[in-house]
């Protein structure tokens, strides 16, 4: 006792005891969290072996080369699997069993499954068979298999976003938008791999590892909707389920040359749609995130809306099980369409592969009688809007949350260190840029601040400002639909998308302004056009120009836009664009798998 008074009443001894516990502290604080780090790692680990063993035993008989028909089966669209089976030239048990092999291949190959359920789906559709010879069909979808992100609840599996601490924690429950597709007799066979916390454009976690582009393996599928993207783009699905915050449906699809829908968000039901933050939702609602479809044609895009919307006021949707979304049937459009588009946002100039991809478009859409106007609407500032309600809270606050202890992977670290700026650091960032002639970067440094309440607000009133005056435009000059870029470039290299993220920027708007929006496989990257211009020479323009080349062969999508709540109108001019570019795109032929699909093109 007399020892600690004595301490007490020296200062010196005092400081160095206060500095003593104190260091104790961080060092305990760091010897959990490096437990913690280690138990989530061993967890991770395990999921993957767990699932890399089934390979071997419950699936080692999972032979794609032993599958009948299966070239033919892997080369058809969702409804063409669907009239197969409807005429009796194949079976369910053929497509599903062709379909699980091939995905075994793909997941094997690319790293784009995560969990998989062969075995049951190949149960499921022989039941299927034996319905179908008794005339008893479950709905539309009989006996066709569905892929499904590793985000959307499915009971009995676990929905990890990603996140090693969702990892043995299967679901109690199935999201509506995966019941309603079963209900019609879909049968689900995969889950697909995602980013660690959904957050970048392409797909990589502890679990499942980092998926690859089935075109190249040294570049990504995209994300967050990555796997999804390869799968169907190998012929491993026909049909996929996805979601999309800033393109992660829409870049996948352009990625790896297929079509993707984002829906207006305010129509489709979030139930069931896990968020990767801690009790499994967020407040986050200036960009809303959406579930949307991706397959291997428009017509099976619209085959998914149809079911979630219903076609009538008493058909089953979505307002079944949510009632926190509009009753809102999905009624064909019928209506004329007056297509706009742009080439460049003008913020980040496309490369010459999507440059050309447009001008191709507009001319084949003219050529098919429609008319096509040129949009004079400046939304080169719109990708600052986006940023700064994506980053609104701060120093990636609520994903580092969600990780509840996992090591953030190391593709974020350059993003988590702009993040974490200090305030006058990161003026003094912006400063430093704008002397130096760089106002794009000095722009997207300043956008990336934490606001408060007040700033908030008027970030998100500026936003809604913007989208009223760009909806005002459109029906002043009566156009319906509008034509854009897909992307800025073509498929990433692996861990560039921490970089090039702004690429995505043609994808951000129209998550930005909430409207539906679709992608479509029009060309490939030619000779020559694995090049970026120089225009502003800069960071993001100078990670731009090393990871286009090489890319000769990859593929190159446009979009197509309607205002929201036009979703049918969207899905319609989706189709006049298909048709319109079908001499253009051509479609691989899966001859057998192969991990780089340019090689058949």
């Amino acid at each position: 006792m007399g020892n600690t008074i004595s301490t007490l009443q020296d200062p010196t001894k005092a400081i160095a005891a206060v500095v003593g516990i104190y260091v104790l502290l961080i060092a305990f604080r760091k010897s959990k969290q490096s437990t913690r780090r280690k138990e989530l790692q061993a967890r991770a680990t395990q999921k993957r072996k767990e699932r890399d063993e089934k390979r071997k035993t419950e699936f080692a008989d999972l032979d794609f080369a032993k599958c009948p028909d299966n070239l033919k089966i892997i080369n058809m669209t969702a409804s063409q699997m669907l009239d197969a089976m409807n005429k009796g030239e194949l079976t369910s048990e053929q497509i599903v069993t062709a379909i699980c092999a091939r995905a075994k291949q793909a997941g094997e190959e690319l790293d784009v499954c995560a969990e998989e359920n062969y075995t049951n789906a190949i149960k499921e559709a022989r039941l299927c068979d034996e319905e179908r010879k008794a005339g008893k069909l479950r709905g539309i979808l009989h006996g066709l298999p569905i892929s499904i992100k590793d985000q959307i609840h499915q009971k009995g599996f676990d929905s990890t976003c990603g996140l090693a601490c969702r990892v043995g924690q299967p679901l109690t429950y199935t999201s509506c938008l995966v019941q309603l597709l079963v209900n019609e007799g879909a049968i689900t066979y995969v889950r697909s791999n995602i980013p660690q916390a959904l957050m970048l454009p392409e797909s990589f976690n502890a679990i499942w590892g980092v998926a690859k582009n089935p075109y190249d393996k040294t570049r990504t599928p995209g994300g967050s909707s990555g796997g999804e993207g390869a799968l169907v783009a190998t012929g491993a699905s026909a049909l996929g389920i996805g979601t999309d915050i800033g393109g992660s449906i829409r870049i996948p699809a352009a990625f790896c040359g297929v079509f993707g829908f984002k829906p207006t968000p305010q129509r489709i039901s979030g139930h069931g749609c896990g968020v990767p933050r801690p009790g499994d939702s967020t407040g986050q609602i200036g960009i809303p995130s959406v579930a949307g479809p991706l397959a291997r044609s428009v017509e099976d895009l619209e085959l998914v809306m149809k079911i979630w919307c219903g076609t009538t006021d008493s058909s089953p949707s979505m307002h079944d099980f949510d009632s926190t979304v509009p009753r809102s049937p999905w009624i064909p459009n019928a209506k004329k369409i007056k297509f706009g588009y742009f080439i460049s946002d003008e913020f980040f100039p496309p490369s010459p592969c999507y440059y050309r991809a447009m001008e191709e478009t507009v001319r084949a859409v003219k050529a098919a009688g429609y008319e096509v106007v040129p949009i004079k609407f400046d939304l080169s500032k719109e990708p600052y809007s986006y940023i700064k309600l994506s980053a609104a809270e701060g120093h990636m606050q609520g994903f580092i949350d969600g990780l509840e202890g996992e090591a953030l992977h190391e593709y974020y670290n350059f993003l988590y260190k702009l993040a974490n700026l200090p305030s006058t650091l990161r003026s003094a960032a912006v400063s430093v840029q704008k002397l130096l002639g760089k106002e794009r970067m000095a722009s997207l440094i300043d956008s990336g601040r934490k606001l408060d309440t007040y700033q908030y607000w008027a970030a998100v009133n500026a936003r809604n400002r913007q989208k009223q005056a760009f909806i005002n435009y459109m029906n002043e000059n009566e156009i319906t639909a509008i034509l854009s870029p897909g992307m800025g470039m073509s498929a990433f290299k692996h861990g560039s998308s921490t970089r090039l993220n702004m690429a995505c920027s043609y994808t951000f708007l129209w998550n930005l302004f909430q409207f539906p929006a679709g992608t479509i496989p029009v060309t490939h990257v030619k000779e020559g056009e694995d090049t970026y211009p120089r225009v502003f020479k800069d960071t993001l323009e100078a990670s731009a120009y090393p990871d286009i080349k090489g890319s000769v062969g990859l593929p190159v999508c446009v979009q197509v836009t309607t205002l929201p709540f036009k979703d049918e109108l969207c899905i319609s001019a989706m189709k006049v664009v298909e048709t319109a570019v079908s001499d253009m795109w051509k479609k691989p032929e899966f001859k057998a798998f192969t991990s780089q699909l340019k090689a058949n093109l």
